[in-house]
């Protein structure tokens, strides 16, 4: 340990010294303490400006990398490892270096302990005296304080000492005495080699309050200019001023007045240095800033509307607690989630008088407008309420759509540990595949909407060794509704096949892929091409769809981008439906009994150990079944695909029928078995 002590000490002296000569220069141009120390600190931001344009560079990689980074965190929010890996492997993607951002600030804390060790040798690095001569004065120091035990300000004690008029008598020092007595260490009335103090001399005070000013101008500038600032949401750019202001504020009443200076105009000359490097390596031309301003404005109309309803969250939680005996509590994340629960909801209102307590994160769901007197709704959203309502559920059956029970914000009830939690699905793909690991672990009872749901939840079971789970062979309510609605109305034929382009939300889809090469091979056939993103994605990046309508809609052309997702849904119109891995396929291809034709993108994996059970998802069984898979790298088969698809559209009618009845359940039954499940259990 003394060895790395010592090692430290022989760098800190280094550096002290190699600061001191440069501090040497400054005075020798300026002959003024306070200047040399205001030139010092210009000419570190010089020398640092390549490193500050390195940093340029690599914050505006980090900042288009973020929503490819927030993604991740999305796929791997359970996988600390994996996520590490994957972050990683961004990273070097994008030529991305983590610690050069830290860099500067790793420079900035040599540089100013080191300047304090020049601050406290003014004797050797202003007024450039010999060692000797230092060393003389440090002697007669002790002798007339009779204190050998000297701080590392001795140096200022002696100048303060002589131009109190004490004197050392060796005629030796008579030359060194007369340049103490001619140096002034005060600049604009401030002594820079004193240490501010709320007790005496309060001028001094003037540079922890300037200090304090600096920073807040810094950071105010920062706002506007620096590539990382721009990005970061309002309350974590307030809290970042408010510490900045209190540290400068407080650091300045530490150190010498002199490095008080030192702060302050650093502060100060990072500002032009900032926008001269925004010159040299603009960032509005290489940063989607836009997509930044969407997410603040969506997080402030989120928080805004959060604020106008928390009298009605906070009421209906009340009222939510007031209720005795609850039987059925029902959570919905949002409005569009109603749609799966409908069915059930139905049929226990058409069958019974059980009261259905409907919580929703939602205050615009259409729960709301519901006329039926059964069913009791309350708005509950922040995790102020929602978490502590989990908590402290009392009911008897709980039902959601909600995957990860008991591993993020909702937790099984703290109070009562017999509550029966019901999990329905919310789409029809494999669990083992689009849920993550363990998602289901925490659930009583599953509502199964096909074979292939026990077979994967049993097999996780026993691979796990984790609770037996209550499976109910249900179906899926939302599918049989579908059906319903489809089978009972018109669909007008095409003069043209419509094509609809629908892909997933996860990275690498088609739209951010390859659609340009897809279109470069549809767009001269006889088809009406609709390109529909997934919601989220237009959230996210409306810009792309509002290139893609630029380059291919024209007037009386056959491609149209549509986000418009308050009209008729499309989907189920369309004569063929081109997707990745959405699972809008099942929906669509169940629904119509007409084909899908696949482009095969990096696969949307929830769960990266799925192949720990030896059940091939359907996601991937039924790609070649219900239509054709192409490979994105060979857009030039797609026109081929879509045309085979197109003309044996009947043949695959019967056989996607036949994929419906094995892996679908009680086709047409669903809603009834569900509600009639849940009735059954609470005795009605």
């Amino acid at each position: 340990m003394s060895y790395i002590l010592n090692f430290f000490s022989m760098l800190n002296d280094g550096l002290i010294f190699c600061l001191g000569q440069v501090m040497k220069l400054c005075y020798a141009i300026c002959n003024n303490y306070g200047l040399s120390i205001i030139l010092f600190t210009l000419l570190t931001k010089i020398i640092l400006l390549p490193l500050a344009i390195l940093v340029q560079i690599n914050s505006i990689k980090m900042v288009n990398l973020m929503p490819e980074q927030n993604a991740l965190k999305i796929k791997y929010v359970d996988d600390k490892d994996k996520f590490t890996d994957a972050q990683l492997a961004l990273y070097k993607k994008h030529k991305y270096n983590p610690i050069l951002g830290v860099v500067p600030l790793l420079i900035q804390i040599p540089l100013v302990l080191g300047l304090v060790g020049v601050i406290y040798r003014p004797l050797s690095y202003v007024l450039n005296f010999q060692s000797s001569t230092v060393n003389a004065l440090k002697e007669w120091l002790i002798n007339i304080t009779n204190n050998s035990d000297l701080s590392n300000q001795f140096q200022l004690e002696i100048i303060a000492k002589i131009k109190e008029g004490v004197l050392p008598t060796d005629g030796s020092l008579s030359e060194a005495i007369s340049s103490i007595t001619n140096f002034n260490t005060h600049f604009c009335g401030i002594d820079l080699s004193a240490t501010p103090s709320l007790h005496g001399n309060y001028i001094l005070l003037l540079i922890p309050l300037l200090s304090g000013l600096s920073a807040w101008f810094l950071c105010v500038m920062q706002d506007k200019f620096n590539v990382l600032q721009l990005t970061q949401e309002k309350g974590y750019t307030i809290a970042t001023t408010l510490f900045m202001i209190a540290f400068s504020t407080y650091f300045a009443f530490l150190v010498p007045t002199g490095v008080g200076l030192y702060w302050i105009f650093g502060n100060l000359f990072a500002v032009p240095s900032m926008l001269l490097v925004n010159l040299i390596i603009p960032p509005k031309k290489k940063v989607d800033y836009d997509y930044f301003l969407r997410m603040k404005e969506e997080k402030a109309k989120k928080d805004k509307l959060r604020k106008e309803n928390m009298s009605v969250e906070k009421a209906d939680y009340k009222r939510f607690f007031q209720v005795e005996n609850m039987k059925l509590m029902i959570y919905s994340e949002q409005n569009g989630f109603y749609k799966y629960y409908a069915g059930i909801i139905d049929y226990i209102c058409e069958n019974s008088d059980l009261e259905i307590h409907y919580v929703t994160s939602d205050p615009k769901d259409n729960i709301f407008k519901d006329p039926r007197k059964q069913i009791k709704s309350y708005y509950i959203a922040s995790d102020k309420y929602l978490i502590p309502l989990f908590m402290k559920l009392d009911t008897d059956i709980c039902l959601l759509t909600t995957p990860d029970l008991e591993k993020y914000q909702l937790k099984r009830s703290k109070v009562r540990k017999d509550i029966e939690y019901i999990y329905t699905d919310h789409a029809m793909a494999s669990i083992n595949l689009t849920l993550r690991k363990g998602a289901l672990n925490y659930y009583d009872t599953v509502f199964c909407c096909g074979p292939d749901y026990v077979q994967e939840i049993r097999a996780i079971e026993q691979l796990y060794g984790t609770k037996k789970k209550r499976l109910v062979e249900t179906g899926y309510p939302l599918i049989d509704d579908m059906v319903s609605k489809y089978e009972s109305s018109e669909h007008p034929k095409h003069n043209r096949p419509m094509v609809l382009i629908a892909p997933s939300w996860q990275p690498d889809n088609i739209f951010e892929s390859c659609i340009d090469d897809l279109l470069k091979y549809l767009k001269d056939g006889n088809y009406d091409i609709i390109l529909r993103p997934h919601p989220q994605q237009v959230r996210h990046m409306p810009e792309l769809f509002e290139e893609l309508r630029k380059k291919y809609e024209v007037e009386g052309g056959n491609i149209k981008v549509d986000t418009d997702f308050s009209k008729t849904n499309p989907v189920m119109e369309a004569d063929i439906l081109i997707t990745d891995w959405s699972d809008i396929c099942w929906e669509y291809a169940f629904t119509t009994k007409r084909p899908v034709l696949f482009i095969d993108t990096p696969m949307k994996i929830m769960n990266p150990d799925y192949e720990k059970i030896d059940i091939v998802p359907k996601n991937i069984k039924l790609r070649n079944v219900i239509g054709k898979n192409v490979d994105p790298s060979k857009p030039e088969e797609v026109k081929p695909a879509l045309e085979y698809l197109l003309a044996h559209a009947q043949d695959y009618s019967k056989t996607i029928d036949d994929t419906f009845h094995e892996y679908i359940f009680n086709i047409g039954k669903s809603k009834i078995l569900c509600g009639k499940y849940i009735l059954k259990r609470l005795g009605k």
